[in-house]
């Protein structure tokens, strides 16, 4: 595995680190969305873990700082808000056509970089396949059920002293995400299977507020047919943001297998 840094964008405002096989053909280029004002590596170095091991398995991997986070400075300011984040990602897949032969372009990330991803590639027929990392998740009929019986076997677990839930963060954050509308997303949705873009869904424990159940997903979206295009792995006992090294390995390998797949 080799990794470089490399600077794109206008003016070569945008800072990245590519991380590539050390020899042999490149199967295919992933280039890593950051999640809200997380810089390039990602929450406790999530991205830069996953990038090497996607070098050693033969992806090329890029990882970036979004405008103004990290190394790179504000980029498209005179673009809104909502906009930049859009002609960032475009930024970093061009850079990478400049100077790569692509192939088959897959974008990744986390919350609100998976967000990010699903909506770039809506726009831009380079990208054939997006990993989204706790996404949209939208309540379903199934959702208050199965959440009563959790809570219901949990307690009965800490009655017999066999159940012991860890600490919680304050509920109230300086920083509030919204994720997409449902109509929003299922149009998405359907632009993307109809291209034939292969979509890999993981949720965490950290989302057990909005998805507790593996057909949680296809029960969102009743009326489009998933196909082969749609992976879905749930990963409940991991938190949202993989604190433990075991927590992130077990993410690392699930999202690598995939990508081999």
């Amino acid at each position: 595995m080799k990794e470089s840094c490399c600077q794109f964008g206008p003016r070569r405002q945008l800072a990245g680190i590519l991380s590539e096989p050390a020899a042999g053909p490149v199967r295919a280029t992933v280039a890593l969305v950051s999640a809200g004002v997380t810089p390039k590596f990602g929450p406790f170095r999530l991205y830069t873990e996953l990038a090497r091991r996607l070098a050693r398995d033969g992806f090329r991997t890029l990882r970036f700082d979004l405008g103004g986070i990290g190394d790179s400075s504000e980029a498209f300011e005179e673009h809104p808000l909502e906009r930049r984040a859009q002609l960032q990602v475009g930024a970093a897949l061009d850079y990478l056509a400049s100077r790569f032969e692509l192939g088959e372009v897959a974008l990744a990330g986390l919350c609100s970089g998976a967000e990010d991803s699903f909506r770039y590639a809506e726009h831009d027929r380079r990208v054939t396949g997006v990993v989204m990392i706790d996404p949209f998740a939208y309540r379903t009929s199934g959702f208050a059920w199965r959440q009563l019986g959790d809570r219901a076997k949990q307690r009965l677990l800490r009655a017999a002293g066999l159940y012991r839930p860890l600490p919680r963060a304050a509920e109230s954050s300086l920083v509030h995400y919204e994720y997409m509308a449902p109509a929003e997303s299922t149009r998405i949705l359907r632009a993307l299977l109809e291209r034939r873009v292969r979509l890999h869904f993981v949720y965490t424990g950290g989302m057990a507020r909005s998805f507790n159940h593996r057909g949680q997903l296809q029960a969102m979206f009743q009326d489009v047919e998933f196909g082969d295009a749609v992976r879905l792995d749930h990963l409940p006992h991991l938190d949202h943001t993989q604190i433990l090294e075991r927590d992130r390995r077990t993410l690392i390998d699930t999202i690598a297998r995939r990508l081999s797949e």
